[in-house]
């Protein structure tokens, strides 16, 4: 039975054909009145007086940090195997990355106001935690000091599969998990063409997006040559399953093409009760048509699914925009007022299309590129002939994002929401200042005032993560 909106099956209901999963996307579908705005953020710990990373385990790691605030804080723990790996409070999820990262997985929102509180509230509950052990919460797109070798794994399951798999995919794997963060800004649609619209729009613009937040030009306490290491090393980590979709910008596009890509994705895992069983390179496709073992395809089986796709935008019921590098706070809601301001407004997102819709999908490929190793300084392709009104090729990306925040600030106002503007004052200043991203300052820093010494970067970067705005 295909899914509807009349008809929504729960976590067992059996999946027995590819056609049962039609009708899926379309149950996030949700009338404008209705839509929020949802934020994830990462962070790297690290100790104050060396930068180096803070492990999960010991008297000074994320774990004690995670039984102080379950303990003292209010929050309810979520266990796996005895081990603490994620917090829940108030429709606030506090959860860990592969490497030991803190994340937070906000609630929906119906203002950035509000946003703005859920997330003063997790910076301070995780620095009131962390302070007393010595540890110190960046906004930074990777580690900069400690090596890979050196940063450990949490105790969970699902990354243990992953360890083993993506290697096997892509030589920079391990560095996506363990060494990066992200901010992830997620948004709604009312219908299958305003999702296509969105994705599209936001998958194009994405590029442009990891250029305005690049942030992480140290890696081993050296300069890398990246401006966004981050995000290089998800250009090297599973061509299955990562990067930019070249579908979405078909016309016509809509969310049986997305269904298609999902069920042709290698799965890494079937979870039954506590078991987390490796799939072995088993699409989700042949999952519904042959079976896993003894295990038949379940609802529940494709919703874990779809979480691990990491295009650099991801559908599932709603929409996430995962391009950019972690920053501090008030970058999250610069890019929350930036990406409401241009996707939820209908001719902010048009003109915002206009931008950039005559690039190839290969041009769009090596714009990303040279984001990670330029920024904003990144030149966009040249392609045979564009029309009038686009962007020219050969200006550089911060050309195009001075107007993206314009038409984000118009979008804000065509939707009510002047207030939110103030938000994108931080963009302003950055296209404004040498480099127009944040790794072009840290990495004039490191070999100017901080001297390359991890004491005096930790100093600067950890004042900034607790300036909410």
């Amino acid at each position: 039975m295909a899914f509807s909106r009349e008809n929504r099956l729960d976590d067992a209901t059996p999946i027995t054909r590819e056609e049962d999963l039609q009708g899926y996307f379309d149950g996030g579908s949700k009338p404008r009145e209705r839509w929020g705005i949802g934020l994830e953020y990462e962070r790297v710990g690290v100790f104050r007086d060396s930068g180096r990373a803070v492990p999960y385990e010991g008297p000074a790691g994320v774990e004690k940090i995670l039984q102080d605030l379950a303990r003292e804080g209010g929050w309810t723990p979520h266990e796996e195997s005895g081990r603490i790996l994620a917090l829940f409070r108030d429709g606030t999820h506090v959860t860990l990355e592969p490497g030991a990262q803190v994340e937070l997985s906000g609630a929906v929102h119906r203002s950035l106001a509000s946003l703005k509180e859920e997330l003063a509230s997790f910076v301070t509950a995780i620095e009131e935690a962390s302070r007393p052990l010595g540890i110190a919460w960046l906004g930074l797109g990777l580690q900069p000091v400690s090596s890979l070798d050196e940063i450990g794994w949490i105790p969970k399951q699902r990354y243990g599969i992953m360890r083993e798999y993506l290697p096997r995919r892509g030589a920079r794997a391990h560095v996506m998990m363990k060494q990066t963060a992200s901010i992830q800004v997620n948004l709604d649609y009312s219908s299958e063409a305003d999702a296509a619209d969105k994705l599209r729009t936001a998958m194009a613009i994405s590029p442009l997006i990891t250029a305005l937040y690049a942030n992480s030009p140290l890696t081993e306490g050296r300069l890398n040559g990246f401006m966004s290491q981050r995000a290089w090393a998800w250009r090297d980590t599973d061509p299955d399953r990562c990067g930019l979709l070249p579908f979405v910008f078909k016309d016509g596009a809509g969310f049986q093409d997305y269904l298609d890509y999902a069920l042709d994705v290698p799965m890494f895992f079937v979870v039954r009760g506590d078991a987390w069983m490796p799939a072995r390179g088993l699409t989700f496709r042949k999952f519904i048509r042959k079976g896993f073992e003894d295990h038949r395809a379940k609802l529940a089986d494709f919703e874990l699914h779809l979480s691990t796709l990491f295009p650099e935008v991801r559908l599932k019921r709603y929409l996430e925009v995962r391009g950019a590098d972690s920053g501090e706070p008030a970058s999250c809601l610069a890019l929350a007022a930036l990406l409401k301001g241009i996707l939820y407004d209908g001719a902010s997102r048009r003109a915002a299309w206009e931008l950039v819709r005559d690039m190839s999908f290969r041009d769009r490929e090596r714009l990303l590129d040279d984001a990670c190793r330029l920024g904003p300084a990144a030149r966009l392709p040249l392609p045979s002939q564009r029309n009038e009104g686009t962007a020219r090729g050969g200006a550089l990306a911060r050309d195009l994002l001075i107007e993206i925040v314009r038409l984000a600030r118009q979008g804000l106002n065509n939707q009510g929401c002047p207030a939110e503007e103030a938000h994108l004052d931080l963009l302003d200043r950055r296209l404004g200042g040498e480099g127009g991203c944040p790794a072009h300052r840290l990495a004039a820093d490191w070999n100017g005032p901080m001297g390359q010494d991890a004491r005096r970067l930790v100093e600067a970067l950890s004042q900034a993560a607790l300036e909410v705005g």
